[in-house]
């Protein structure tokens, strides 16, 4: 099954949404595309939209036959088929690889819509600084006083020079108990750990331990290997795009992203002391 932590963590990260600007809409009925396809995963998930003209009478509705086919480097084609979710297209039959390239080709309106990526390799050598951080637990204000500030944990991986990267950073328990109770009203979701960074050509990332983990229990630390086309969709969001109806990274007639991911990932576990 597709990473879907990946999938909704970064497109809620990312702010995307179905309204787009006046400005930015085409004079044509176009196709928007979201793919990521993971190494070492089933191209289970890819969701096309609509844009249609500002002054078109059609509802936006995503298609449902539309004919996408996944092509491999070595020319193998793998139909994308229709999954009975609005706009949502798999073939599970194809295995993503990494250090492959795929194409994306669909097409629609009389026109051809087609994307290239390639799925990176995963990121190599991935360490932690510290694997066990034991933190005393708050239930007073004078449990202040005896805190320890614990050093922060250096994630490490050796980055290939000019390749972009990205950390997220998961708290793994199912009802994880809070450090601090005081400002938690006893519950154990009270800004529970998961947070992504964003993209960076450094080979490390250092996780503020008294500011970002504020749960005891297990810890996930997926360090991913993203594409300039991922980079760009995340450019042009902070920049205040803020849609794929608006966004043109490498889909050829369209909109949205049609892009490789790989990952590789480490634990570490916060104890009370």
């Amino acid at each position: 099954m597709k990473n879907i932590h990946f999938i909704l963590f970064v497109f809620a990260w990312l702010g995307l949404n179905s309204c787009a600007k006046e400005a930015a809409l085409p004079t044509v009925d176009e196709i928007t595309v979201q793919a990521f396809l993971h190494a070492g995963q089933p191209l289970d998930t890819v969701t096309f939209g609509r844009v249609i003209p500002l002054d078109s009478l059609e509802a936006e509705i995503a298609p449902d036959d539309l004919l996408p086919v996944v092509k491999t480097e070595t020319g193998e084609s793998f139909p994308l088929y229709f999954l009975g979710e609005t706009g949502k297209y798999g073939n599970p039959d194809l295995l993503i690889e990494g250090d492959k390239a795929y194409s994306l080709e669909l097409d629609y309106n009389g026109q051809t819509i087609t994307a290239e990526t390639y799925v990176p390799t995963a990121p190599q050598n991935v360490t932690l600084t510290d694997t066990l951080i034991e933190r005393a637990k708050i239930t007073d204000f004078t449990d202040f006083q005896n805190q320890t500030i614990p050093d922060p944990i250096q994630v490490d991986w050796a980055g290939e020079v000019g390749a972009w990267y990205f950390v997220h950073v998961r708290n793994m328990e199912d009802d994880p108990e809070p450090v601090n109770e005081l400002f938690s009203g006893g519950g154990g979701n009270f800004q529970r750990p998961d947070f992504l960074t964003e993209p960076s050509t450094n080979p490390f990332y250092l996780i503020d331990v008294f500011r970002d983990i504020t749960h005891y229990g297990q810890y996930e630390v997926i360090v991913y290997r993203v594409n300039p086309e991922y980079v760009a969709l995340y450019e042009d969001n902070t920049e205040g795009s803020g849609s794929l109806n608006e966004i043109r990274t490498n889909v050829q007639n369209g909109f949205g992203i049609f892009t490789g991911v790989n990952s590789a990932r480490v634990f570490f576990e916060v104890k009370k002391s």
